[in-house]
Order: structure tokens, then C-alpha cells, then sequence
């Protein structure tokens, strides 16, 4: 399983763009067994909240399917 850290920049129900620190941005799909729930998107979007995914490639879809979803602790 891959590991991605980033902002959330785009949703649309349990779909999301995630610009990721390191590389290009991912398109990403809550998975059924996520352990985040697509009503939770829109809130880490609007407070631009960094996360980390947890997520597997698909090979019939373009987006990747999302596992496990944290919102990271900020420091301030």
C-alpha cells in the first residue's frame, strides 16, 4: 500500500484531489472500508487540513482507493 501527505483541493462525494508535498497531485476514492466517511471530505477541504492517505493503485480506474485517511496534528 502507498503512503501520500498533502491538502485536499477538490471534492466531489467520496472522490477527492489530494496535492500531495512531494510529487504531482492524486486522484483519489474513499474505499467502502475507509475509515473516513465522503461527508468528512468537504470540512478538510475548506480548513485546508494536511492528511496522509493510505491507498492502493487500481488498475481499471484512474483514481487511487483510499484505506485509511488522518488528518495530520497541526503545531501550533
Amino acid at each position: 500500500m502507498k503512503t501520500a501527505t498533502g491538502i485536499i483541493t477538490l471534492v466531489q462525494e467520496g472522490r477527492f484531489r489530494l496535492a500531495t508535498d512531494d510529487g504531482p497531485p492524486l486522484l483519489l476514492v474513499l474505499s467502502k472500508s475507509a475509515d473516513a466517511e465522503p461527508q468528512d471530505l468537504p470540512a478538510l477541504q475548506r480548513a485546508q487540513a494536511r492528511v496522509t492517505v493510505r491507498y492502493e493503485d487500481a488498475g481499471t480506474v484512474i483514481a487511487g482507493i483510499v484505506h485509511h485517511l488522518a488528518p495530520m496534528e497541526s503545531r501550533r
